[in-house]
């Protein structure tokens, strides 16, 4: 990028209306929330002490580290061949793993969880094939139980790990690797000594971020877990919504914001707020990455085979799930005994639901106006602030991706209830606005990295104001970053659990909160007809994005 902006916007003004949402809708309703932590009528450490003393909540947080910490563990171990293999392929095959990496990622987490209720539950398919195999002669319990929580949590937080993994197998050098075999180096001590230190600032920066999602993570816990399973952000909910606690529970959140933005400080001070939404690529274009020049061994067709099997655990859910979404049987199976649209007709037919799903795409529609607008407006604001205030603004403008979704909704029902925006679509959009502008700001971000202002120079110099300029120059310019943050936007919102639950009520729920309390309580077929609904909308938003990509 050359030269200076011209004089037209100021930076103040772009970064005006998403810094005063920011104050007033998030700032606001959390700073009261952690306020009420501290005592209501004067300053008080009680629900502090009572954290520390009582061993139940000691055991909570102690559940909720061990399980992000191995749910990190398992997410950078199973990533590492599924990299592996994702770099070694030809283009093409490349291009299919990609998918099947991002297919997952696009996918509602809440989808994703409801699908692998049904693949491990009693009657479920894994016990059917283990039975009928006759490796068991009983179900395993995998779900309800530590197993669950853990093979849910890993499937919906490993691509964060497998995207910024495999850009790093991309980016080794294939000389250095030469230059390690001409001196009699195997390709054990290949990969010990070169692409294993390599790689690993790419597996530390995905690990990260999937722990630092993992300590506050609420939906999959509540679903696949079991009471010893409880983490912290369901004690936080289960507070304000069985107990009515609010001061208890906002020491819980605290604590929790606490620890996940000591992590993001580590995260941001190593990596850098890109890591955050980082993607596949590469530098070499479509030359594959080879650990040894005489092709694989026998140790990179085990990995590669490793490979094969994590991009099936990957993509497993939405293989299945759609299918059994297809069968007429009141009862799930898979493969369906014969198939219709039975439960789709179902779908579209009943009241509750068709409202939901069009009150979903309402908020979604709602939210993604509104940080399109917010997210440029601060991303252009920002490239025309002084250098000095760019990384405090940047991460402050990120925030609301990196505090815990269950800190913002409870903050939200504190301050929204008085106000009468509870249960209302606009409580909810306000809600996803905020959660769903910094994905557009961090996009558009991007593009404006590689606008050319001398660009801007020109248009101005020829007599244009700055809004011709931004209509006629820049905006064709950075339109790709708009539409791919406007994707996120409208993913971030059409899936959201979380808020929903607090913001809404039985005559304003989403499709997601309606489908969460049927999974809640009893999954009947229609919920997976919904969830087949969401992958087909996932699959078409996907293919915009992609085509939007290779556009840039």
């Amino acid at each position: 990028m050359l030269g200076r902006p011209a004089a037209g916007l100021p930076g103040w003004l772009g970064i005006l209306p998403y810094g005063l949402v920011l104050l007033a809708v998030f700032a606001v309703p959390v700073l009261f929330l952690l306020r009420l932590a501290f005592g209501d009528a004067g300053f008080s450490l009680a629900h502090f002490i009572r954290i520390a003393e009582v061993p139940i909540y000691r055991s909570v947080l102690l559940t909720t580290l061990s399980i992000s910490g191995m749910t990190t563990v398992l997410a950078v171990v199973m990533s590492y061949p599924l990299a592996y293999l994702m770099a070694t392929v030809s283009p093409r095959v490349r291009s299919i793993l990609v998918v099947v990496v991002l297919l997952p990622f696009w996918t509602s987490a809440l989808v994703r969880t409801t699908a692998w209720i049904i693949l491990l539950q009693g009657n479920g398919v894994l016990n059917r094939i283990l039975m009928g195999t006759g490796l068991t002669s009983e179900p395993i319990t995998f779900v309800y139980n530590l197993s669950g929580v853990l093979i849910g949590m890993t499937h919906v937080l490993m691509p964060f790990v497998v995207l910024p993994l495999y850009a790093a197998f991309r980016g080794l050098d294939l000389a250095t690797v030469q230059a390690a075999e001409g001196l009699g180096a195997g390709p054990w001590t290949v990969f010990r000594r070169i692409v294993l230190p390599l790689t690993a600032p790419g597996a530390m920066a995905g690990a990260m971020i999937v722990f630092m999602n993992a300590i506050g993570y609420y939906i999959t816990p509540a679903l696949m877990g079991g009471p010893a399973q409880t983490m912290i952000a369901q004690m936080i909910a289960d507070n304000i919504t069985r107990e009515l606690n609010w001061g208890f529970a906002a020491a819980l959140s605290t604590v929790l914001l606490a620890a996940t933005l000591l992590i993001f400080v580590i995260f941001q001070r190593i990596f850098g707020l890109e890591r955050l939404m980082a993607g596949g690529g590469g530098t070499r274009g479509g030359e594959a990455f080879r650990l040894t020049s005489r092709g694989r061994t026998s140790g990179g067709i085990l990995t590669a085979a490793c490979g094969l099997l994590v991009a099936l655990f990957l993509i497993a859910p939405i293989l299945i799930v759609f299918p059994m979404s297809l069968g007429s049987s009141p009862f799930l199976s898979f493969p369906p005994t014969d198939y219709s649209l039975r439960w789709y007709a179902n779908f579209f037919a009943t009241s509750k639901w068709l409202d939901a799903f069009l009150r979903s795409l309402q908020v979604a529609g709602l939210s993604v106006t509104a940080s399109v607008v917010l997210g440029t407006l601060a991303a252009i604001g920002l490239s025309r602030t002084g250098r000095r205030w760019r990384p405090l603004l940047e991460t402050v403008f990120v925030l609301p991706m990196i505090v815990p979704v269950i800190i913002l909704a409870v903050g939200l029902y504190y301050l929204f209830a008085p106000l009468g925006l509870v249960g209302t679509i606009w409580g909810l959009a306000i809600g996803h606005t905020v959660l769903a502008t910094p994905f557009v700001f961090i996009t558009v971000r991007a593009a404006l990295k590689a606008f050319d202002t001398n660009l801007e120079l020109a248009a101005r110099g020829l007599g244009a104001g700055w809004v011709t300029m931004f209509r006629r120059v820049m905006l064709p310019a950075i339109l790709p970053g708009i539409l791919a943050g406007a994707i996120f936007a409208f993913i971030t919102s059409f899936d959201d659990v979380v808020l929903a639950l607090f913001l809404t009520n039985i005559r304003t729920r989403t499709l997601p909160k309606l489908m969460y309390e049927g999974v809640a309580h009893e999954i009947d077929p229609t919920i997976i007809a919904a969830a087949g609904l969401i992958i087909l909308v996932t699959i078409a938003v996907l293919a915009i994005n992609l085509l939007l990509s290779r556009r840039r």
